[in-house]
């Protein structure tokens, strides 16, 4: 495997959860009728972040230009959000287990896919 490719195995796997899990959530966020229209836009804030650093970055990739930084802020983006986020729910009482559950599994993918993308190829 050439290292284009070994890298490549392992960055878009990462971009790719970023990418559809942050889609859902602008639709979870879009069809929540609870939220307040103030409540709506700093959800999607979020979202437009982490969707924008995700196609930053494979565009970057996919055109050979320099992706290492960008890789990062994304990666330190989302461990950032999901240690604040995820430690969050899990201390709350409010959210139920299964609630839990769910955005722990998310979390812990998250920060696997991205220790994954940021190994740099065997040489």
């Amino acid at each position: 495997m050439k290292k284009v490719e070994l890298a490549r195995s392992r960055v878009f796997p990462f971009l790719i959860w970023t990418f559809v899990l942050w889609v859902s959530r602008a639709r979870n966020v879009v069809s929540d009728n609870d939220l307040s229209v103030t409540g709506r836009l700093w959800r999607l804030s979020f979202v437009v972040t982490f969707v924008a650093l995700a196609v930053i970055v494979g565009v970057r990739f996919i055109r050979n230009l320099e992706t290492y930084k960008w890789l990062m802020a994304l990666v330190i983006w989302s461990i950032g959000f999901w240690l604040i986020r995820g430690g969050g729910i899990l201390l709350d009482n409010e959210w139920s287990f299964g609630f839990k559950f769910v955005h722990t599994i998310l979390m812990l993918v998250t920060f696997c896919l991205a220790a994954l993308a940021i190994i740099k190829p065997d040489r």
